[in-house]
């Protein structure tokens, strides 16, 4: 669970505008109180219930939130018409199982709705962020493969860890193309990512298809909770305290094998 000032510095409301020259686009509508409650109340349709009453509750939420509406449905063409939603914080993984071929593609309202009301992860978020202005962030749709995500781990300014997200599948292509990696997000991280964001010591995601250039998707507070892949906590926290030269080159850890890891430098 996010601390308090977590919520506050890594709500993609507070983030994105810094970095949207360089991040996954997205477009980013308020959530009104009224649609809120709707999905803590995990408000998902019933048809065993009477219909005529849900007919004319529907209505009613709809003249309450024509504004949002309007909004919703715009950004929805924006971006052609298919996105990927997450809250302020968090994309709701936990209900993949609720869409299409558990990619949690979003068509329109109802989809954001069902993977909202069904996922514990966006409803702890709505429960513990106190007094935040609440958000859905429409995301462009883009077909990603696993092996092009990856979960930078910075400490004290510096870059210092590289795993894949999908971890611990095996990529056999990461072997030859882990130097390029590595000096890809390095350079990424560098120019755009250094010194801009609010901690000195957070993780960011990014899709990264070398030779393209890296695309943010998130970030994330660096604690004992965040999943760190192919690192541990133990490893990690450590360094924060210390005192580390610039240039020192972060480590790519991935799978070299079914049963072995490697660790590649620059």
């Amino acid at each position: 669970m996010l601390e308090l000032q977590d919520y506050q510095d890594f709500s993609i409301k507070n983030w994105y505008e810094t970095f949207k020259h360089v991040s996954l686009k997205t477009i980013i509508v308020d959530l009104p109180d009224q649609l809120l409650k709707k999905i803590q109340c995990n408000e998902i349709s019933d048809h065993s219930e009477d219909e005529t009453e849900n007919s004319e509750g529907e209505a009613d939420i709809e003249k309450d939130l024509s504004g949002f509406l309007e909004q919703f449905n715009n950004a929805l063409n924006t971006l052609n018409k298919a996105v990927f939603v997450k809250n302020n914080w968090h994309a709701p993984l936990d209900a993949r199982m609720f869409s299409f071929g558990n990619i949690l593609k979003a068509l329109d309202l109802d989809d954001v709705m069902l993977y909202f009301t069904n996922s514990i992860v966006i409803q702890k978020d709505f429960a513990n962020a106190k007094n935040a202005p609440f958000c859905i962030a429409l995301r462009q749709w883009i077909s990603i493969h696993p092996a092009s995500e990856f979960r930078c781990i910075v400490v004290n300014n510096i870059l210092r860890g590289i795993t894949p997200r999908d971890w611990p599948a095996y990529y056999a292509h990461f072997k030859d193309d882990g130097p390029q990696i590595i000096e890809g997000l390095s350079n990424f991280y560098n120019v755009n990512i250094k010194l801009k964001f609010f901690r000195k010591s957070f993780i960011f995601d990014v899709v990264f298809q070398y030779p393209d250039a890296p695309i943010i998707v998130d970030f994330g507070p660096l604690n004992s909770k965040t999943n760190l892949y192919a690192f541990t906590w133990k490893e990690i926290q450590p360094l924060i305290s210390k005192e580390v030269p610039e240039d020192v080159a972060p480590v790519f850890r991935y799978l070299e094998s079914d049963i072995g890891i490697i660790e590649k430098d620059k």
